[in-house]
């Protein structure tokens, strides 16, 4: 029986930079760190989600995120306050990609360009 998600696992060139961007923009904190395969392993909580992150060999390909490709598209976050929220990361120099909108079912929504080409989705559902 399923019972939630448990996390959300990123393969990456830039392992610290992601992490550090976890941190920055929205108050991710470490949980573990370690080398796993011979590459490093970060685990986080963000905000109530775990996200860990693990390098690879340099130059890997990666997806084209958006473009309808196999895999990962993007990363949702709920979000409370969100005209203020929006505000915030853009002080913070965060680059939105989509959005700010408001869907037909009346929910706010945006876009925004995460590390290693992560595509970050923040939600206010009415």
């Amino acid at each position: 029986m399923i019972t939630g998600l448990d996390h959300v696992h990123v393969i990456c060139g830039d392992v610290d930079g992601a992490v550090q961007f976890f941190k920055d923009i929205f108050g991710g904190r470490e949980t573990s760190r370690e080398i796993l395969r011979g590459f490093p392993m970060v685990r986080m909580d963000v905000q109530g989600a775990n996200i860990f992150f693990l390098g690879t060999e340099a130059g890997s390909g990666q997806l084209v995120p958006g473009k309808g490709s196999r895999g990962l598209d993007h990363i949702g976050f709920k979000v409370k306050g969100f005209d203020q929220t929006v505000e915030d990361l853009r002080q913070k120099g965060v680059k939105f990609t989509l959005g700010p909108l408001v869907s037909t079912a009346g929910f706010k929504y945006a876009f925004i360009e995460g590390p290693e080409g992560i595509r970050i989705e923040l939600l206010e559902r009415a």
